[in-house]
């Protein structure tokens, strides 16, 4: 008997303490969440949910690096880089991002300029067995063990835990031995993984074979297996390619010769870039470096690569920013000897080129851009020594400039004389011939006798009248002579009948004229443009313009 009335008792007692604990609950709802919270993370602790491969999830508790995971921003240093208090965001800022992200107002000229695809990770479970098969007879290959990064120049190494750069090293070592399939050489869950993949291609442009994708295997116990890479059509001959890429690399770097700070360095390579490169939402490879340096097209993670490779070329801390400007977006932070500035060459690259969104501090880009993932870590952009230097191409040079010349408007003429030349085919056309001043425009059209040209066979035909504008200035810009000739082929004569018509209606002023009389601080340009038929239909244009 007595045993049976201890067990009521003690189950009295029981009951008594679950109707005083839900009693407390009920006067203190708080206390009631708060547990509620600590049972629903320890419950999904060891669970391996999809959501973590979500390929535009924003960074959150599970996907940090778990020493982080209860730290702010502005505690997490880079190497030599003093935090700034300015910068206060908690690690799990979503409800403030998706905030900052709904009152973006892009503007509607550099809308759609997007096209950054965010890494996707694609893992498969197998069951322990398989894993422990895999682990018996998968190389690690190259572990990386022995290789440094500067911190300075590669960021996100020193964002990531000790965990994910050991992991970082090894895909990073294994990138370039061109090793795709390999066991990782620390246990690392599919959140590390992540993390330090991520952070190896932010960080590194120039592994432009290696796509922004993996593969991996993983256990019941969330353990990864083995991890897969995925390279391009490049990897298929890899040393020509680093010459190609390397070559157009260098154009932009030399371009930079006779440049004394990194800002005349920075500002000329972001200058010659977005000449060089056109947006296409079709570019092939368009997320990595190669499709801007070599094909010359791409989207805003080509453009913001190769920017960033460039300027570690020329000793230039330029780091890749991902996140949102109405689309997934990509851009960059450059570091400069007061602080660190946004640069979007991106955006920078329209008709004409402008300056808008080169060298802005945070609260220039507040309305515009929010950053996501790991690009919350870099540093905050508060630099303001370099920032509004550049005067756009469509505004008007500074009063102690020198005034342009008074010019007059001429009708265009349309008479054309023929002549006739012993065993040479001849035809005739019109040439304009402009006078351009940063005010205003006169136009003449000349009568001229052009020759067809036999022969043919270049490749690097001119299609389109923007890729004209481009060549034109590109062809000028680095060149001081009072006379400037040079020659282009455009596809057929339906590109020349609008080129004629832009340079009649000014249209050729405000494509590239105006933005060459501003960047060399000159006062007039007079153009004279003749064209001449080729035996394969395509065009050649000789240029020769006079500058005063």
């Amino acid at each position: 008997m007595r045993i049976v009335e201890r067990v009521l008792y003690g189950f009295g007692g029981l009951l008594a303490l679950i109707l005083l604990f839900i009693a407390i609950c009920h006067y203190n709802p708080d206390l009631a969440k708060m547990m509620g919270a600590e049972f629903k993370v320890e419950a999904e602790a060891g669970n391996h949910t999809d959501e973590v491969f979500m390929a535009n999830a924003a960074v959150t508790l599970g996907e940090l690096p778990a020493a982080e995971n209860t730290r702010s921003v502005t505690e997490i240093a880079l190497p030599g880089n003093p935090v700034s208090t300015k910068d206060t965001r908690s690690v799990d800022d979503s409800d403030t991002r998706e905030s900052a992200e709904s009152k973006l107002n892009v503007p509607g000229k550099v809308a759609g300029l997007s096209g950054y695809i965010p890494v996707k990770a694609t893992g498969t479970e197998i069951s322990q067995s398989k894993a422990d098969e895999i682990a018996k007879e998968l190389s690690k290959g190259e572990t990386g063990s022995s290789l440094t990064f500067d911190g300075d120049i590669y960021p996100y190494y020193t964002i990531i835990n000790e965990t994910q750069r050991a992991i970082y090293r090894q895909i990073y070592a294994n990138a370039n031995a061109q090793n795709k399939h390999f066991a990782p050489v620390e246990d690392i869950t599919a959140n590390d993984l992540k993390n330090a993949f991520t952070s190896v291609v932010n960080d590194h442009p120039e592994l432009f074979w290696v796509d922004t994708a993996y593969k991996y295997q993983y256990t019941p116990k969330g353990s990864v297996a083995d991890i897969t890479l995925v390279f391009n059509i490049t990897a298929n001959d890899l040393e020509s390619s680093k010459s190609e890429f390397e070559a157009a690399a260098k154009l932009i770097t030399d371009a930079t010769y006779g440049k004394y700070t990194d800002y005349d360095k920075e500002k000329t390579a972001h200058d010659t870039l977005i000449s060089r490169v056109k947006y296409d939402a079709n570019a092939p490879m368009n997320q990595s470096a190669y499709s801007a340096l070599v094909y010359g097209r791409t989207v805003c993670a080509g453009y913001a690569r190769a920017l960033q490779y460039v300027l570690q070329q020329l000793d230039i801390p330029c780091y890749y920013v991902t996140g949102y400007a109405g689309e997934n977006h990509a851009w960059n932070i450059v570091k400069l000897s007061d602080g660190y500035y946004n640069v979007d060459s991106t955006w920078d690259d329209t008709n004409p080129n402008t300056y808008d969104y080169f060298n802005c501090s945070d609260d220039d880009y507040a309305s515009t851009h929010v950053r996501r993932d790991l690009s919350i870590y870099l540093p905050p952009c508060n630099g303001n020594r370099y920032s509004g230097l550049e005067v756009n191409p469509s505004v008007t040079p500074p009063a102690n400039t020198t005034p342009p010349p008074t010019t007059s408007t001429t009708t265009p003429s349309t008479n054309t004389t023929t002549t006739t030349t012993p065993s040479t085919n001849t035809t005739t056309t019109t040439t304009p011939s402009t006078n351009t001043t940063n005010q205003s425009t006169a136009t003449n059209t000349e009568s001229i006798t052009v020759i067809t040209v036999r022969g043919g066979g270049d490749a690097d035909y001119i299609d389109n009248i923007d890729e004209y504008f481009i060549k034109c200035f590109d062809a000028m810009i680095d060149r001081d002579d009072s006379v400037i000739t040079f020659d282009l082929i455009i596809t057929d004569k339906k590109l020349w009948d609008n080129i004629y018509k832009a340079y009649d209606r000014g249209d050729c002023q405000e494509g590239y004229i105006d933005r060459y009389l501003v960047e060399k601080h000159k006062n007039a340009c007079s153009m004279n443009v003749e064209a001449v038929p080729r035996t394969d239909g395509s065009y050649l244009l000789r240029h020769r313009a006079v500058i005063s």
